[in-house]
């Protein structure tokens, strides 16, 4: 079914509008949607499902039309909560229909209008958006999308800079996005302003690591940079006791300080060779496992060390791999010996000098193709 209906466009001017009815697959979100949490429950969106069941769906979306040939009809501007509660009724969403030449800019505007008055986006939310719009050049700077959206520039610049802050770094952002519909705006200045400060974001990165995502928006504060923040909590990874069964003098201990540090104490005269060896082996994985991201740099100077550039030419194929095999095993690396067997052959040719071949040995078993 449509409707058409008279209101005033944003150009000054009377514009006719279409009220349509659609499937809601046949609908998809615009890509600088804002409403990523806020209102988006599984207990909200029932309800409002309910009452559109009950009373028919009272306020209408906005969508704009799509090109013939798209995957969809329609792109939804606002009225995505009203979308999903129509889906999940089984019910057709009913919205004003703007053609495809309206513009990005036209309906952010509407937007930001809209949601000032229905159960409203977080400051977060439209913040994100808002970078969104000024990345792709839908607003030349902050002053023209301020002057669009009808609010003060010093609003928009406030938030571009707290969203960059909570959401531009992955140690803060993991644990924002999943509730950044939940802050307010002074809560998230907040936050952003302690994120950047460099004598307190150092303690705060450490804390971070041991939160889940999911802290309340309201607590994610306190937890890392209140004075009211946990504090580190001691984890003993690995213990040995000598003496009496169930207690006697710990011979080796290894614990985890809840920071991301480790500390190691022994008692070296308490421990046979076989448990001093076993005791390194737990440390060495322990390291491996915390310096990851430098396996690669590990196993080249484990490398260097190990071999020369003759030796690689000259020793047998089988030993040479065997060689990079326990160099990767003892740098936390896993490689099969398709791996070690492509390495080795890097290292036996040596085409461009030694370094060189030892740089892309390591890249062209790791499969990367810039260092063959």
């Amino acid at each position: 079914m449509i409707e058409e209906t008279q209101e005033a466009g944003p150009r000054g001017t009377e514009e006719q509008v279409q009220v349509e009815a659609f499937d809601p697959a046949e609908v998809r979100p615009w890509r600088y949607h804002n409403r990523r949490g806020s209102g988006m429950d599984d207990e909200s969106l029932n309800s409002l499902a309910s009452s559109i069941v009950r009373d028919g769906q009272q306020q209408l979306g906005l969508a704009r039309r799509l090109p013939p040939g798209d995957t969809h009809k329609v792109e939804v501007i606002f009225g995505v909560r009203r979308l999903d509660a129509c889906r999940r009724a089984g019910l057709p969403w009913r919205a004003q229909v703007r053609e495809a030449s309206f513009t990005d800019a036209e309906c952010a505007s509407l937007m930001h209008g809209e949601n000032e008055w229905t159960e409203g986006v977080s400051p977060l939310e439209n913040a994100e958006q808002w970078i969104a719009l000024l990345d792709a050049g839908v607003f030349v700077n902050q002053s023209a999308l301020a002057a669009a959206l009808g609010c003060h520039r010093g609003t928009v610049s406030r938030g571009v800079r707290t969203a960059k802050a909570l959401l531009g770094e992955r140690w803060i952002e993991r644990l924002v996005r999943p509730v950044m519909h939940g802050f307010t705006g002074r809560s998230a200045d907040r936050l952003a302003d302690a994120c950047v400060d460099p004598t307190r974001r150092g303690a705060a990165k450490q804390r971070a690591r041991r939160l889940k995502p999911g802290v309340p928006a309201g607590s994610l504060y306190k937890r890392l940079f209140g004075d009211g923040a946990e504090p580190a909590q001691r984890e003993t990874v690995f213990v040995r006791r000598k003496g009496r069964a169930g207690g006697g003098v710990v011979a080796a201990k290894i614990e985890r300080d809840g920071e991301g540090g480790f500390s190691v104490s022994v008692r070296a005269h308490e421990q046979t060779p076989a448990e001093q060896a076993e005791l390194a082996e737990r440390i060495e994985a322990l390291v491996a496992a915390e310096t990851a991201g430098g396996a690669d740099v590990r196993l080249g100077r484990r490398l260097a060390t190990t071999l020369t550039e003759q030796q690689a030419k000259d020793v047998h194929r089988s030993w040479l791999e065997g060689c990079i095999w326990a160099a990767a095993r003892a740098s936390g690396l896993e490689w099969d010996q398709w791996r070690c067997a492509e390495a080795a052959n890097v290292l036996r040719t040596q085409k461009d000098g030694w370094e060189l071949a030892m740089v892309r040995a390591i890249g062209a078993a790791d499969g990367d193709e810039n260092a063959r």
